[in-house]
């Protein structure tokens, strides 16, 4: 798990050497860019594409193949670790590629890395990548990068591990503030918010650095004995994009979102200052961070969660083989079942033929009984059903979460939408998700369901950006697009039509209803409504008092305007 670039062999690459002269660079540019790496001691590095490695042409001009480097990568080609632990390891292709240029990538197939058809007489191309990064140590750094920023133009980027269906970390031509090595974690049994006066007002919290993911986290969690609430793959960090867009878990349901739970950020401001951001200081900022998009309101260099106990917890894992005809009446009955077992506290996901959940508030017998009708059903269907109890987090997370990660390397697009509680409680409502799900049947494509929504969190209104819709969610549902890596551009469009198609029909099962940004289709048109609602505008107003110069700018993020799609990876689509 400790792979990294520099295993990689790649130090001989002069491309990644260090230098600091980018691709195309004018005169003006390139001595902004080495006066800036001058405040910084000489940090700043050229970044080169992933499979670079590979290939025996970059951009146009002949460069030496990496024959051991290459090997590596292509062994390693579907390692998150990888990925994680590199500058230029993205988890999705999308975040490489210049998407509507298909010559413009450097890519591997996907199905088979050693694939020489992908990189032999084939050229690797920047794509979507940064031209540079810069491994940020502290707050020093982030402020002499926005004042680089400032003075010569070049977009900034954040980028920890690279779990980014939107691209958001990535970006032609710009300067990536790379995290994964703010690693430092702090358990405080009474932690007070900075500027909070009340002595009462303590929680048991972990504080951790902004690149350290989930995996870490959870360990660290287990050795003091409590749970932190966070994702479901072990490289989403903790600090980054899934808690700044909402942060969604199986123990949601019961524990809330992650931004219920953070109680304080130290952040860089595009305007130079590192702040404490908190209920009692810089409180319009935190409450922006809480919700309003990761790469938009600062650099987010630590954040502090508040966590439970250790956690007793039931666990049902029901699943079937699959057939032509037997996933619509098992989601027949998951959809007649959902609203009762909203209230019993049960999160978790659900596909065409599976369901793994947990509950809180449940014993064995409990979870039997909730559960009846979908454990007779698999069973008729010749599958098994286990229920089980844990007594923490951390066994649940080994048997299942590390071993079900969703493919890296590949570009995937997610479409999903929040399902409010009234949905199911009409037979109208009900009989539209049967109808969606067998449209997605019909195109050969199952559901995938993460049941999410704080159905029983005592939310204090308002207190955060995320969407409104949140809190009347119970699902997170939708269809996906995907491509191969070496598809034409008219079989992009194609599947990115089929994708508006499916996000059209679902929006007609939620009328006014919301989505997790983090997880919606990134072509989403009515975006500021959809995932932000009434607080878009309030959104903005923070984003233009902490960063008036608009240095940080990502797709439909808050103060996007649609004059930026033309400079980006997605332009052909919008």
């Amino acid at each position: 798990m400790t792979l990294s670039w520099k295993l990689l062999g790649l130090a001989s690459l002069a491309l990644l050497s260090g230098t600091v002269t980018g691709t195309g660079a004018d005169a003006h540019s390139d001595r902004a860019l080495k006066r800036f790496n001058a405040t910084v001691g000489g940090r700043v590095q050229s970044l080169a594409p992933f499979s670079l490695p590979c290939f025996s042409s970059y951009n146009g001009q002949p460069v030496a193949r990496d024959n051991a480097a290459c090997t590596a990568i292509q062994a390693n080609y579907s390692n998150p670790w990888l990925r994680t632990n590199s500058p230029n390891g993205y988890m999705n292709n999308q975040a490489e590629m210049w998407a509507s240029d298909p010559s413009d990538q450097c890519l591997l197939d996907d199905s088979n890395p050693a694939d020489p058809l992908a990189y032999v007489n084939a050229t690797c191309r920047q794509g979507n990548m940064p031209s540079h990064y810069l491994e940020v140590q502290s707050p020093k750094d982030v402020i002499e990068a926005f004042r680089f920023s400032k003075n010569s133009g070049k977009q900034l980027v954040i980028k920890n591990s690279g779990h980014d269906y939107l691209t958001r970390s990535s970006g032609r031509d710009s300067l990536s503030l790379w995290m994964r090595n703010l690693r430092s974690m702090h358990y405080n049994q009474a932690f007070t918010p900075h500027g909070c006066n009340d002595a009462a007002q303590k929680y048991k919290a972990i504080t951790v650095g902004a690149g350290v993911n989930f995996d870490e986290a959870y360990t660290f969690a287990q050795q003091h004995n409590v749970t932190i609430l966070g994702g479901y793959s072990p490289t989403v960090g903790v600090s980054g994009g899934w808690v700044q867009n909402g942060g969604h878990s199986i123990l949601s349901p019961v524990y809330g979102l992650g931004v219920d739970r953070v109680l304080e950020f130290k952040v860089v401001t595009p305007d130079g200052v590192y702040r404490t951001a908190n209920e009692f200081q810089n409180p319009d900022l935190f409450w922006a961070l809480r919700g309003g998009g990761g790469g938009t309101f600062g650099v987010v260099l630590e954040s502090t969660h508040r966590v439970e106990p250790a956690i007793r917890f039931v666990a049902a894992n029901i699943k079937f083989p699959s057939t032509s005809t037997n996933m619509l009446p098992f989601m027949e009955i998951v959809v007649n079942n959902t609203l009762k077992w909203a209230q019993e506290g049960w999160g978790g996901h659900i596909t065409g033929n599976t369901l793994v959940n947990i509950s809180p508030l449940l014993s064995i017998d409990e979870a039997k009984t909730s559960l009846a009708d979908v454990i007779a059903y698999a069973k008729a269907n010749g599958g098994s059903a286990t229920i089980e109890e844990f007594n923490s987090w951390y066994p649940f997370y080994e048997k299942y979460v590390t071993t079900s990660s969703v493919a890296v390397g590949v570009t995937r697009f997610p479409g999903s939408r929040l399902i409010p509680r009234s949905v199911f409680e009409t037979a109208e409502g009900r009989a539209d998700l049967m109808s969606f799900f067998a449209l997605i049947q019909s195109i050969g494509q199952t559901p995938y369901i993460p049941v999410v929504g704080p159905v029983l969190y005592e939310y204090a209104e308002g207190s955060t950006s995320a969407s409104p819709a949140w809190r009347e969610a119970v699902w997170e549902l939708g269809s996906g697009a995907s491509w191969a890596w070496n598809s034409t551009l008219s079989t992009r469009m194609q599947k990115i039509a089929a994708i508006q198609n499916m996000t059209a029909v679902i929006e007609g099962i939620t009328p006014g209803g919301g989505a997790y940004s983090n997880e919606a289709n990134p072509f989403t048109i009515n975006w500021r409504e959809a995932w932000w609602s009434d607080k878009y505008e309030k959104l903005v107003r923070i984003k233009n008092k902490y960063d008036p110069d608009n240095l940080l700018r990502c797709w439909k993020c808050i103060g996007w305007e649609e004059s930026q799609a033309a400079t980006s990876a997605f332009a052909a689509f919008v």
